[in-house]
């Protein structure tokens, strides 16, 4: 029972980060092209497979609730950014490095999220969170290539996008700073600790 509520687990996080991050790659390639949102993304992937062994190795030496504050504010200010997309509309070619710096801080900012929160889930039990890991990952290369993502107008993604990365950063931030929360927020956004 407990694998299950592991392999779960995991699945939901590495699906909804995940998600979020394809969603901001997607606006992100329609500004910056296609090849270098690719090259951030594989950037980001290669830190955080490295992280996710860093993590399981020093685990118990990470505090954890200065990460969870650090990643929500992070988080928030590129929600900002997204929101502020999607009600100001579109913006002047000069913007293009903008876009690329700020999509290689988020791409780094779920790569350490994610790999905390899956060596986390690996410590627990390894097995399931793996493969709730693979699938995740498996379903969201599935539906970009399915081409399903792609037909959702580029300003609902950038919205979508701004209200996932803050129900991801606010919960973190209320972990972080040790705040009383009820228990249906950790089950949308699991804690870190």
């Amino acid at each position: 029972m407990f694998e299950l509520i592991v392999f779960f687990t995991s699945f939901k996080y590495i699906f909804v980060e995940g998600g979020e991050q394809v969603l901001v790659g997607i606006g992100t390639a329609s500004r910056i092209g296609l090849r270098q949102t690719l090259k951030i993304t594989a950037i980001g992937l290669v830190v955080g497979i490295i992280l996710y062994f860093v993590f399981l190795k020093v685990a118990g030496f990470v505090p954890t609730k200065p990460l969870e504050i650090a990643l929500g504010l992070g988080l928030l200010f590129f929600s900002g950014t997204m929101f502020k997309e999607f009600f100001e509309g579109d913006e002047d070619e000069k913007e293009k490095t903008k876009y690329m710096i700020t999509y290689f801080y988020i791409a780094m900012l779920e790569a350490i999220e994610n790999s905390v929160a899956l060596a986390t889930f690996s410590l627990i039990e390894i097995d399931s969170a793996l493969i709730g890991f693979i699938l995740a990952v498996g379903l969201l290369v599935g539906l970009v290539f399915a081409g399903i993502v792609k037909k959702v107008p580029l300003r609902v993604t950038r919205l979508v996008a701004g209200i996932l990365l803050t129900s991801t950063a606010i919960p973190l931030i209320i972990y972080g700073l040790g705040i009383a929360s009820p228990e249906f927020l950790h089950l949308l956004v699991p804690p870190l600790s």
